[in-house]
């Protein structure tokens, strides 16, 4: 009979190992104005706002017991502050090969008015209802921000990027998925290096900056947007729904102003096309 390789085996054992999960609730009475910091290794992570005192910390984590015995999971208060954290330790096949391979999940409550920091590794981000600034960083995973009041971070290594309903700056990055950014009441970024940028204002234009390397752009602005625009592609063509006073006028580029000018309007795609269009 032939032998397997040893790392064959090494599979077959870990396949073997009985299902196993680990837990973690805990509720905090804060005041409105703290802060909530999430660091994770590898786990999506779910923050919302609510009309309460409260910080309600829930965290599973299931796996192999042979993964289940390396994480940890701890939430602590200090002040008003939280700090949730689900880790791995860094020892062994499993974390030398990255087979990490358990279902891992952080769901938080806190106050409607708190600031947010959210790092995980490897999962999706969601956050919703807030009042504060907020930082959401994956290494892969999608990032979803909605109906939030507050100056937001949103960076990705590996997905698409969703903010919606936002009064505040908004600076999002992807390395890897599109990026839309709807109903944005700030000043805006977005880029990504793989997919669509979308993009629409509400209110005073504060600066729009809209790039990617692989996909197209569509900004939609109200019809009374003041600015002064600056849209290439070199992919594709420029078009615009919107009176434009303008000093360059190509297929592939469009620089000029709107409404007599203000702050900028920057769109730049090397693979796709650039679209201006009147919001209703």
């Amino acid at each position: 009979m032939p032998r397997l390789p040893a790392i064959a085996l090494i599979l077959i054992a870990a396949g073997s190992a009985q299902a196993a999960e680990k837990m973690l609730d805990r509720t905090f009475t804060v005041s409105p104005g703290g802060t909530l910091v999430v660091e994770a290794d590898g786990s999506s992570v779910h923050v919302s706002g609510t009309d309460s005192n409260q910080v309600v910390v829930h965290m599973v984590f299931k796996g192999s017991e042979n993964d289940v015995a390396g994480v940890t999971l701890d939430a602590v208060q200090n002040g008003n502050n939280v700090t949730a954290t689900m880790k791995k330790e860094k020892k062994g096949w499993s974390s030398w090969w990255g087979n990490w391979s358990g279902e891992q999940e952080i769901e938080i409550k806190v106050p409607r008015q708190y600031v947010v920091n959210v790092r995980t590794g490897g999962g999706s981000i969601e956050l919703r209802d807030t009042v504060g600034a907020a930082i959401l960083k994956t290494s892969g995973g999608s990032i979803s921000a909605k109906n939030l009041v507050g100056n937001i971070e949103l960076d990705t290594s590996g997905g698409s990027i969703v903010a919606e309903t936002i009064r505040g700056d908004v600076d999002a990055d992807t390395s890897g998925g599109s990026v839309r950014l709807a109903r944005i009441d700030g000043k805006i970024r977005g880029n990504t290096a793989g997919g669509s940028v979308y993009v629409s204002l509400v209110g005073a234009n504060r600066g729009i900056s809209a790039t990617t390397s692989g996909g197209g752009i569509e900004l939609r602005l109200p019809r009374d947007t003041t600015g002064n625009v600056d849209a290439s592609t070199s992919g594709g063509n420029v078009s615009t729904e919107i009176p434009v006073t303008t000093t360059v006028l190509k297929d592939t580029r469009l620089v000029g102003t709107l409404n007599g000018g203000g702050a900028p309007i920057y769109a730049h795609t090397s693979g796709g096309s650039v679209s201006l269009r009147a919001e209703n």
